[in-house]
């Protein structure tokens, strides 16, 4: 397997071969994989051909080889353990060309065991893996009957599960919109566009707020059944569209009584105290999978949840295996790379620019280190 490894880089380097060997991005006819196989052969044994080993003929000796590897393209179960190794979160078009090659090649590649392997690299670099992980490994598990999960048997029914659960998530991570319930969950990390201000080399300088954390705990509560019956006929926020409220804690403020409106239909968000809410706010999806929500003064982001989640005590007793599962991958990461960069992406992009209408100071303009996203949003 070792030495074939090298060949199924190879193979899925190639764009789209043929299952006759035509290399249809190329316009011309490319050698089969097991020809490639037998030529390198025969080239590296050439002056040998005719010695023979233990009564057995060079030419006889090739043969068995190139029967040999013949068998292993022609085996799709060890195609497979070719193929996992070379699987990162970015293998799905060399996966698409693979598919391609042979009709044994994809068959292997329509294998659960590689799309399990795909959903694993795919999402570990994401928000929210643990929880994603769990749920899967979970849902797959409820899929297959206790006996199945005895005699580790894939029934058919089964058979595309990860594949499936791969482009689910896929789907899912550019959605735009978030529901209340999926808000409540979540908590954020606070943190101010714009910081304090500084002085370099006699220039006042306001330092950006996004290289501080201003609240690590900020959460979108629920309301009680206490106060949804009080304030139900609450003509303070009349005539808005809000489709779900409550009250917002953690806030940097630490006042009580801070509470949030949401919009399911256009990912609107605003928050405040009534009736004097401060601006409008939106939600966006970031390329990591997680949540931000940003107005004209804060920005928000999703804070990756640490294993073990809730929803590991719905699992029954003859899925411990599962939970052994679980627990190693947790206690093998620990916290998810994507808070340690959270911020990354913004304060990579700070750019110091003159406040505008900020009065001169010393003969100075007032600059600021703002991010180019808030400045192409609110120039």
């Amino acid at each position: 397997v070792c030495c074939l490894l090298p060949i199924a880089r190879e193979i899925a380097s190639e764009n789209f071969l043929h299952p006759i060997g035509w290399d249809i991005s190329r316009g011309h006819q490319a050698p089969c994989v097991v020809c490639l196989l037998n030529e390198t052969i025969v080239n590296m044994t050439n002056d040998n051909e005719s010695g023979a080993v233990g009564g057995i003929s060079r030419k006889e000796q090739l043969s068995q080889q190139n029967e040999s590897i013949r068998s292993v393209f022609a085996t799709p179960d060890l195609l497979v353990n070719i193929l996992r190794p070379l699987i990162d979160g970015d293998f799905l078009p060399a996966l698409s060309s693979l598919s391609l090659v042979s009709k044994n090649f994809h068959q292997a590649t329509l294998s659960n065991q590689i799309w399990r392997e795909m959903c694993h690299r795919r999402w570990k670099g994401k928000w929210g893996f643990h929880p994603r992980w769990e749920k899967a490994l979970v849902d797959y598990s409820n899929s297959l009957t206790e006996k199945q999960q005895q005699t580790q048997v894939e029934p058919k029914a089964a058979d595309n599960f990860w594949k499936s659960r791969y482009f689910f998530e896929e789907e899912d991570a550019i959605r735009k919109l978030i529901l209340a319930e999926e808000l409540q969950s979540l908590v954020f990390d606070f943190r101010f566009w714009i910081g304090q201000p500084t002085v370099v080399d006699g220039h006042i300088v306001v330092k950006s707020g996004l290289l501080t954390s201003a609240s690590r705990d900020v959460r979108f509560s629920r309301l009680s059944e206490v106060d949804r019956e009080r304030l139900a006929d609450d003509d303070e926020i009349s005539g808005t569209t809000w489709s779900a409220r409550g009250h917002l804690t953690g806030h940097p403020c630490k006042e009580p009584g801070i509470e949030w409106f949401l919009d399911e239909s256009t990912g609107t968000l605003q928050w405040g105290f009534i009736p004097n809410l401060w601006p409008q706010g939106s939600i966006q999806r970031l390329d990591n999978w997680g949540w931000q929500i940003q107005n004209p003064n804060v920005v928000l982001r999703s804070i990756d949840s640490l294993p073990p989640s809730p929803i590991t005590s719905k699992l029954s007793v003859w899925n411990e295996t599962i939970l052994d599962e679980i627990e190693r991958e947790c206690s093998k990461n620990g916290q998810l790379d994507t808070n340690k960069h959270l911020w990354k992406d913004l304060i990579d992009t700070l750019e110091n620019v003159p406040l505008r209408d900020a009065p001169s100071v010393n003969g100075f303009t007032v600059t600021a280190d703002i991010p180019r996203a808030f400045i192409e949003q609110y120039e």
